[in-house]
């Protein structure tokens, strides 16, 4: 508002008042701001709740954030199996080739793994300054400067991964910028879980109709294998009583967790129970899937009768050292499981190979498509099995269905009942 004043009908001065309108302009611009991520908020909630394509409702998530946020670089990174690396699993921006291949470490020394171990999000102005972490490689290639990254938090307390948005421009990321992608990340989290939950059901349909024939074949397949190599009713009643516990105690943990991953530790304290005061663990935090669980559980169960019998496990100064790890190979991620008995009898290799010894063989190598190696050293017997890991955290792309008639593969492989 202002008054011009006149001398001699000349303008001569202007009269006014000013309103400096830029804290305003930054409000309205802040609320259109807001505005807009709620309703990509609600719009990708929805999607998240029928869309049983994860990865299509990945790929839509991270371009519509670049776009609402006005960063370069955003990325969906997924926690895999042993706990040790996250997989660029969707993004925007980066190098063609990039998704499904880079990783970046889950340590507190990188960005991702210092947001998995703060719980909450992380926030980054000038990455070359940093000291709280060391610069990942997958963002140093990109040039990036600044970022924010949450952790995707899982329900059991294991996270599910990270997300990140990034640019290669110096700027702060305000309160409603960091929300806006914490809300992100728990839609997320609630798309993977529903996705699980749909899983499994699925899974526990197809469950009930093939379990029970293939847990009836493989029960009769270790009574008839079992009762050749016995000598007595008593050996055959002793042997296949503990070799049916071993499948019951692997099948309470999985109908206890509700159909969904066991705890490798879990499954070998409770297989080893009667020896664990002489048996050494190490290794991460590994979670099975149902069909690894019921082999791994087996062929345990037969190490430790055969070490209790005639290896370390036999005398009173023996002991068992346990320890796993995941690998990275071409296929894919394996876990690696070694087993070393020490301070029992000179383990004799010349002994015949009995059925326990070929069950190890058919449970990892057929089933699992792993492998079995043994050596049999002056220390003691060791062994070596290896196990592809499948990931039990992300659900996977929906398979296609089955057509009618055509039996669907679970992955079971009864025992030969001859």
């Amino acid at each position: 508002m202002a008054s011009v004043i006149e001398q001699n009908g000349e303008a001569v001065r202007l009269v006014g008042i000013c309103r400096d309108v830029t804290d305003r302009q930054k409000l309205l611009r802040e609320l259109r701001a807001r505005a807009k991520q709620q309703e990509l908020v609600a719009k990708l909630g929805e999607r998240a709740l029928t869309e049983s394509d994860l990865q299509a409702l990945f790929e839509e998530i991270v371009t519509k954030m670049a776009e609402i946020l006005g960063v370069e670089f955003v990325k969906i990174l997924e926690l895999e199996p042993g706990d040790a690396e996250l997989l660029l699993r969707a993004g925007h921006g980066w190098r063609p080739g990039a998704i499904g291949t880079e990783h970046e470490s889950s340590g507190r020394h990188s960005q991702a793994g210092y947001a998995l171990a703060s719980g909450g999000p992380v926030i980054v102005t000038d990455l070359k300054s940093e000291t709280r972490f060391e610069i990942p490689a997958l963002l140093r290639d990109h040039g990036i400067n600044s970022g924010v990254s949450v952790p995707i938090a899982g329900r059991d307390g294991r996270a599910y991964g990270v997300l990140g948005a990034h640019t290669a421009r110096r700027r702060r990321f305000g309160e409603h910028e960091v929300s806006f992608v914490v809300a992100i990340a728990n839609l997320i989290a609630g798309a993977i879980q529903r996705r699980q939950a749909d899983q499994r059901h699925e899974l526990m349909i197809r469950e009930l109709r093939h379990r029970s024939g293939n847990l009836f074949a493989q029960l009769l397949a270790l009574f008839s294998q079992t009762s050749r190599t016995s000598r007595s009713v008593a050996g055959l009643t002793a042997k296949y009583e503990a070799r049916v516990l071993a499948l019951a105690n692997a099948h309470r943990l999985i109908t206890e967790g509700g159909w969904q991953s066991t705890s490798l530790k879990d499954l070998i304290r409770v297989l080893l129970a009667p020896y664990i005061d002489r048996v050494t663990l190490s290794g991460p935090d590994v979670f099975l899937d149902p069909d690894p669980s019921f082999a791994l559980s087996s062929a345990l169960h037969e190490l430790a009768t055969n070490a209790s019998k005639y290896g370390s496990l036999s005398s009173a100064a023996g002991k068992l050292d346990l320890s796993w790890s995941v690998q990275r190979g071409d296929p894919g991620l394996r876990l690696e499981l070694d087993w070393k008995e020490r301070g029992g009898p000179v383990p004799r290799r010349g002994r015949r190979v009995g059925f326990g010894s070929r069950l190890i063989g058919m449970v990892i190598e057929r089933q699992l498509n792993g492998e079995v190696t043994r050596t049999f050293g002056p220390k003691g017997m060791e062994a070596k099995l290896i196990v592809p890991l499948t990931h039990e955290r992300w659900p996977q792309r929906p398979a296609q269905p089955a057509m009618d008639g055509e039996p669907v593969n679970i992955g079971e492989v009864p025992l030969p009942l001859s």
